[in-house]
């Protein structure tokens, strides 16, 4: 939980409100269905309005929530085909951004602490923190690109992925194709191998699919 903590501590209010929204729909504390409201929502997170209504609107971007204008919102369910499309969001996203940061170049020092977060992905055993660190490798990947566009997108999509993946994990297998993956990316950018490096991120992305038996009915 303290990586969860780190992560989250320079976004703004709007943001960690909707992180707590988005975990709760996810691991159905709030159910799909449920009618919610900024005053509810302010008084059970002990905030005010204001931020509430950004989160609202954040979610409602990310397909969670369905607002209703005056009448709060509708909680959606996370589906499959939800996780899919995002997961083809995701995947668009990287290939273009690992194109673009291969134009600026990586330094080694931004490889090595690459490397590191990999190695500490593979000798992780506990859940919560492999997804976190795979997060911060991404995070690292890109941050060439941190003042692009499309590293945003990328940034919002993946709190998404990240907030699903927390409840329907990787089974360890995956976890160590992922390491496995990883390198061969960190091999790409150090030769600057632009097409072979889209190829592995394209496969990597479309490996992060959540299966539509992890989801309850």
């Amino acid at each position: 939980m303290e990586n969860r903590n780190n992560q989250i501590a320079g976004k703004t209010m709007a943001a960690k409100i909707a992180d707590r929204i988005r975990d709760d729909i996810i691991c159905r504390n709030i159910p799909p269905g449920s009618r919610i409201t900024v005053k509810e929502i302010a008084g059970r997170y002990g905030v005010s309005s204001m931020p509430v209504r950004e989160a609202f609107n954040m979610l409602g971007g990310e397909q969670l929530l369905r607002l209703n204008p005056y009448r709060g919102a509708t909680v959606m369910a996370v589906t499959s085909d939800l996780v899919v499309q995002l997961n083809d969001i995701q995947s668009a996203l990287e290939s273009l951004l690992v194109e673009l940061c291969l134009q600026k170049g990586y330094s080694n020092e931004l490889l090595n602490q690459m490397e590191d977060v990999n190695q500490q992905i593979a000798r992780s055993g506990e859940r919560e923190q492999c997804i976190a660190l795979n997060t911060e490798f991404h995070t690292l990947e890109y941050s060439p690109c941190k003042n692009h566009m499309a590293y945003h997108l990328f940034q919002r999509t993946i709190q998404h992925l990240y907030a699903i993946h927390r409840y329907y994990p990787a089974e360890g297998e995956r976890v160590q194709e992922m390491v496995q993956e990883h390198q061969q990316i960190i091999q790409c950018l150090r030769k600057r191998d632009v097409v072979s490096a889209i190829a592995i991120t394209k496969l990597h992305s479309k490996r992060q699919v959540v299966l539509e038996e992890s989801y309850p009915n």
